[in-house]
């Protein structure tokens, strides 16, 4: 166990912690928690000839966050080409069916920049602010950065 009191988990995001009735049982549970993560509770069963700890139940199912739509779109609009670069506005003009304000597209895409690489291949990046407007970049992963249009 994990006593706050020390200060032991002072600068982790998560923590794994498997515990045991008596220290020579074969089962144990795995308490898996974290700020950026679901808690999770795992029932675990040793098996003592491959030395390896095998899961018997999950106590606690792990929630997917819902699909966002404007992330999809992104996604979507991207399949047809390899680089896109421009401000959200331009963005927005290329996607009419995506009902959001520039603004709120860019704040958008920053918070879901993992999952545009992650689930779809995309990177982005957003490029330094010219006057009163700041373009992005989007990127297929596979795509050699040398090979697109200049910035």
């Amino acid at each position: 166990m994990i006593s706050s009191t020390n200060g032991l988990l002072g600068a982790a995001d998560g923590a794994f912690v498997l515990q045991k009735k008596k220290r020579t049982d074969n089962t144990a549970t795995m308490a898996v928690v974290g700020r950026d993560q679901e808690d999770l509770e795992l029932s675990l069963c040793f098996d003592r000839e491959r030395c390896l700890w095998e899961l018997v139940r999950q106590e606690t199912e792990a929630t997917k966050e819902p699909v966002d739509e404007v992330v999809v779109k992104v996604a979507a609009f991207m399949e047809e080409r390899d680089w896109w670069g421009g401000t959200a506005t331009e963005l927005l003009e290329q996607i009419p069916e995506m009902k959001i304000k520039p603004n709120a597209l860019t704040r958008r895409l920053n918070v879901k920049v993992s999952e545009l690489y992650n689930d779809y291949g995309i990177i982005y990046r957003q490029r330094p602010r010219t006057g009163t407007e700041r373009g992005f970049t989007l990127l297929h992963k596979f795509v050699d950065p040398d090979d697109r249009p200049e910035e």
